[in-house]
């Protein structure tokens, strides 16, 4: 009887195969040969099944990363309001963990190719949106909640925030002993100091 194969994972391994070897090669030596080879593959013609090229696996990669982080904002608000809520909001998104380290090290690999690749360029962006929206929701309970707690515009505060986030990304990466995860979190909740 021939052995059920879970598309789905199967799928998902690829992916994260993909993140770790990006993780630590780098997106341009991230080949579908080694690729295949660290799924235990023996050529990379059975990623085919799943990805038409690369491009798509690494669009599938970039996708997930997103889907994923805000699984993590989701679960990790579930409960909060306010400035509560935008602290786990934002502690989801830096670098301040090994798993959104890894995260964060294919990110900015995929935004060097969003220059030229519209369909990245999109995922970065929609992500962005869905972000500074749930952000904006976040500022606006706060509001609510205490009309005391004014701090300019919420936009511009959404914005310093995400572009905040975004840079510790690339300085966590380049400066790693300086900009570690407990310097991370203390220079965003400084910044949330301005809202409460």
């Amino acid at each position: 009887m021939p052995r059920l194969v879970d598309h789905t994972e199967r799928r998902k391994v690829i992916i994260e195969t993909t993140w770790r070897i990006i993780a630590e090669q780098g997106i341009e030596n991230a080949s579908m040969r080694d690729i295949a080879r660290e799924c235990g593959y023996a050529a990379p013609g059975i990623l085919a099944h799943y990805f038409p090229n690369k491009n798509a696996l690494l669009l599938a990669a970039y996708e997930l990363i997103c889907q994923r982080t805000n699984e993590r904002i989701a679960l990790s608000t579930k409960a909060k309001r306010g400035r509560h809520a935008l602290r786990a909001l934002c502690f989801e998104i830096i670098p301040a963990e090994d798993l959104t380290t890894v995260e964060a090290r294919v990110a900015v690999s995929f935004w060097q190719r969003a220059q030229s690749d519209p369909e990245l360029r999109r995922v970065g962006r929609d992500a962005l949106t869905q972000w500074h929206a749930a952000i904006m929701s976040c500022l606006a309970e706060e509001i609510t909640d205490r009309p005391e707690a004014a701090f300019g515009e919420p936009d511009l505060v959404a914005h310093e925030l995400l572009n905040t986030m975004m840079g510790l990304h690339i300085t966590a990466m380049l400066d790693p002993e300086t900009v570690s995860g407990s310097r991370q979190r203390r220079l965003i909740d400084f910044m949330l100091e301005r809202i409460s």
